[in-house]
This record gives C-alpha cells, structure tokens and sequence, in this order.
C-alpha cells in the first residue's frame, strides 16, 4: 500500500488549500473553549450552587444530552465545566473532521480534481493517505492548544492530567471520525453520500450514548456509552478520576478503520464507490421534466433523509421523558434540592422538569432542523458553481422563477423538520404522560420564523452576495453561542436578542408572544425578495 513519491508535496498542498480554514476551525476553538472556562470562576457564588447545578445534571435528561455526572463529592469548577462541555465539544470536533476528510478526498473526486492530481507522479493512495495525516497533525494541534488554552485559565480544580486528557478526548474521537469519513468517502460515489453517510454514523454512535448515559451502572444498555466512540471519549472523567485508556483504545480503532479504508481506496475504480449508484429511470416523468419536479429531484433525498433524522433525534429525547418523573420520585437529594414534599409534589415537579426540558431541548433541534434547510437552498450556489444552471437557463425558464422553486421547498421544510422533531419527541414521551401533544407541537412551530430568517438570509447572499454565502453558517454558530450557551457563560440578555432564536418565547416556560414571530417572518420575506432580485440581475457563474 505504499505510496509513490509525492505524498510530502501532496501534503504540502494540503496544507496550503487549508492555510485559513482550519486555523480559523482552531482558533475558534480555543476562544471557545478558554472563554466559556474562565465563565466558570463567577458562574457560581457558592459551593452550594455548584453542587445544585450538578445535582439537576444527574436526571437521565440531561445526561443524555451532556454526558455522565461523576465527581459529586469533591466538586469543582473545572470538572463541572469538563461534564457540561466535553460532549458538545467533542461533535463540533467531530463536524470538523468530516467536513476536513470529505472535502479533499471525494469531493476532489468527484469534481475531477484528482484526477488530474493523478497524472502527476503519485500513488494512488497518495490523496487518502496524506488527508488522513494532515487530519491527524490538525486533531493533535487542537488538542495540545486546548489543553494549553485551558491550563492558562487556572481556574478552581485545572490540572495538567485533567486539561491533557480532556483535550486528548476531543483529538482522539476527531481523527476516529476522520477515518470513518474517509470510508465513507470510498463506499459512495458523491461527496453528498459521503457526508450524508458520515453522519448517520455520528448520529447512530450519538443516539447509543444518550441511551447507554440515561441508563444505570448495573445495565446493559450502559454499554452503549463504551461502545460509542462518543460515549467512551467521555468516560476519562477528566479532573476527577483522569482515566488514560480511553485514549489509545480510540486511537487504534481509528487506526483499524484508516486500514480499512485504505485497502477499499487501493481496490476500487477512480470516481466510483463500493455501493454503486442507483440506476436511474430510462424516461423521465411528466413530473420530472417540470422545473418544480427536477428541482424537487435534486432535494428529495437530503429532505428525506433530514426529516426521518429530525424524527429519530425528537424521539431519543422523547425517550427519556419517562425517566424524569421515576428520577424525581426516586432522588433524595434532588427532592431536599427542590423542596419536594406531599402527595402529588412529585408528579408536579416531574411535570415543570418535563416543561423545562421541553423548552431547552426544542432551541436545540430547532437549530438542528436550520442545517436542512441551508442545506437545499445552498443547493442552488452548488449547481452555479458546477455549471449546470447555464443549460437550464438556455430554456424558457426565469431566474426568479428557479430561485423561487429553492426557496418554497426550503420554506416548507422550515416548518416540515421542526415538526418531525415535535413529533418525535412527544410519540416517544406518550408513555410518560408528561407531555401534550398540542403544547409540543405549538413550541416547535413557534420557531419556523427564526429557522426563516435564517433562509432569507441565505437567499439574500445568493441573490446579492454569492462569495459570502458562508456567513449564515456564522450567524447560526453565533445563535448557538449565544441563547444555548449564554446562560452557562453569564453572557447579557441582549446578545441573545440579536439572534432570531433569542426572540422566539420558549415555550411552555415562557408566555407566548406574536410580536417577534411577526417581526421575524416579515425580515425574512424582505431578505427573500431582496435576493430573489438580485440573483436575477447578477452575472451567474460568479464564484
């Protein structure tokens, strides 16, 4: 399997093609990391606060969305920081590494770049080989500057072991995801299978440590989590315990799978995958030939693979409704925390546990449920730059007329993959009787206008500003930042306001309000049409 000359220029290339992308994916990191850390040292006023903080942690809720709570009796800032913020961390490593693999392995298939690159002098395992090292150097560069950045905040509880292997986690579950995505690159045919199949397997591995974190110690699904290499990336209890063997173990099962995926590379004809694409019609539909219907062509399998994986994470959340109410019923502390006493208490608090949880986890899915969503308009920026638009802008149909075609789709799925979610997480919850369906769903729609403004958004930097595009990925990483994780960093009120998220009332906790929804859905009409216009005066093919 060993290369012919030219993996080191090849390298070398990589590193170029990748001279601002992924040092801005690493500075971000440490901003992040080291800026939310130093949150920590007045975060809490007393001890006492922190160990309320990490007692709400403990029900199976929360665990499945951060992770495992350990380390109760001799609690600090750092290792609470280190159980909120590790499983989070770790799937935007994740996101990274995929996004890193895909891009200079099938993409540059697909797009014939390589195979030019092969009429140089290189081996045919060149291009896997040296992505796959320049992904290792990056996940072990992220690791080193983060334990480092984390270690300069010297906050309560930091220690080299803690900080080292906290950060050995993220580099060692990153460069497993970057072998699994160079699999994935050489069992498809397209970069969108690639990805596509790449995150399914994320969001397989993520769902087996969510339901093996909510279980007990003394249960086999409790397994899950060292199955997952999510789960088992979590399990060195970083500043409490500082268990070492996680890391290897990821390590050489990356190694395994780079293995793998190298001898299918070796085997395997230059633009083809081993699951072979599917064989189209030989005549197209009546449907087919109507611009809706091969706009629709394009979007179907991303729409329908987007919304039976909105469903598939409203349900895992859904299925630990149930464990609120038996936790509540069942956690001394936690009733002595809360001040739970009488007949009924139980069932009310269990109910207000339930409605707070609803409530954080829909901001999440509904920013989850924005990806789709950019994803098909962005389709359109994908055909331009390909292209392809000139031949079907060579027939009798209008610019606005195909960017509008874009965004009715888009704007159904809006509302389409949001209420997927809603769905999923009261149809699981239903043996709980913790949830009504109405108030579910009537939360979950609440935010089609925040996910809207986010489609204008894109349609605007299309139509007007198509190099820019990128920027409403920013605008949804800032969202993030801001109304999930501002609360845990002590971040103003207003930062939140400037996200479309921040605006919506949070529902069933907060009162329902019509002003922002209205607000909101007429921005993103303005947003639409500004850039439906400019899109149809613009030079196309301006990349």
């Amino acid at each position: 399997m060993r290369a012919k000359a030219g993996g080191l220029p090849y390298l070398k290339f990589i590193f170029r093609r990748e001279r601002l992308t992924t040092p801005i994916w690493l500075l971000s990191f440490l901003l992040f990391s080291t800026g939310i850390t130093l949150a920590y040292t007045h975060l809490f006023a007393t001890p006492e606060d922190m160990l309320l903080m990490a007692q709400t942690m403990t029900n199976p809720a929360m665990q499945a969305l951060v992770g495992p709570v350990y380390g109760l009796d001799s609690l600090t800032p750092a290792m609470l920081m280190a159980q909120q913020l590790l499983s989070l961390m770790t799937i935007t490593v994740v996101i990274m590494n995929i996004f890193l693999v895909i891009r200079h392995t099938r993409a540059d298939e697909e797009q014939g770049r390589l195979e030019m690159l092969r009429a140089l002098p290189i081996g045919r395992l060149t291009n896997p080989a040296a992505t796959l090292f320049f992904a290792f150097l990056t996940n072990l560069a992220l690791a080193l500057i983060i334990a480092l950045g984390l270690l300069a905040t010297n906050i309560d509880g930091m220690q080299a072991a803690g900080a080292f292997l906290y950060a050995g986690s993220l580099g060692a579950v990153g460069f497993l995801f970057a072998a699994i995505a160079l699999l994935m690159a050489q069992l498809f045919s397209t970069a969108r299978g690639a990805l596509t199949g790449s995150f399914v397997v994320m969001g397989i591995f993520y769902i087996m440590r969510a339901f093996g974190d909510m279980s007990s110690a003394d249960s086999s699904t409790h397994l899950l989590s060292f199955i997952s290499p999510l789960g088992l990336g979590l399990q060195v209890s970083s500043f409490y315990q500082n268990i070492c063997w996680p890391l290897p173990v990821l390590f050489a099962q990356a190694i395994v799978i780079a293995v793998i995926a190298l001898l299918v590379c070796r085997t395997r004809d230059l633009g083809e995958g081993v699951i072979p694409a599917r064989t189209g019609r030989q005549h197209a539909s009546a449907f087919l030939q109507t611009p809706l219907g091969f706009t629709w062509r394009l979007v179907r399998g991303n729409f329908i693979a987007w919304s039976i994986g909105m469903l598939v994470i409203g349900a895992t959340y859904g299925s630990v409704i149930g464990e609120i109410e038996q936790f509540v019923q069942t956690n001394e502390m936690f009733q002595i925390l809360l001040g739970i006493s009488g007949d009924g208490a139980e069932q009310a608090i269990a109910g207000e546990v339930a409605a707070s949880f609803v409530a954080l986890i829909m901001v999440v899915m509904a920013m989850i449920a924005v990806v789709p969503v950019i994803l098909i308009i962005s389709r359109l920026r994908g055909e331009e730059k390909q292209g392809r638009l000139e031949p079907i802008f060579a027939r009798s149909i209008k610019r606005q007329h195909l960017v509008l075609l874009y965004t009715i789709i888009a704007t159904l799925g809006s509302a389409w993959f949001i209420l997927c979610a809603a769905l999923g997480l009261y149809g699981a919850s239903i043996p709980s009787g913790l949830l009504d369906a109405g108030e579910t769903i009537r939360s979950a729609l609440m935010y089609a206008p925040a996910i809207l403004t986010l489609l204008g958004l894109a349609v605007f930097l299309i139509g007007l500003l198509p190099k820019l595009t990128g920027l409403v990925w920013l605008v949804l990483g800032y969202s993030f930042m801001t109304v999930y994780l501002g609360p845990l960093m002590s971040l103003p009120d207003w930062t939140a306001k400037l996200s479309p998220f921040g605006l919506i009332p949070q529902l069933p906790v907060q009162e329902f309000s019509a002003a922002p929804l209205f607000a909101l859905s007429a921005l993103a009409l303005v947003l639409i049409f500004f850039g439906i216009k400019s899109f149809a005066r613009r030079d196309i093919g301006r990349i």
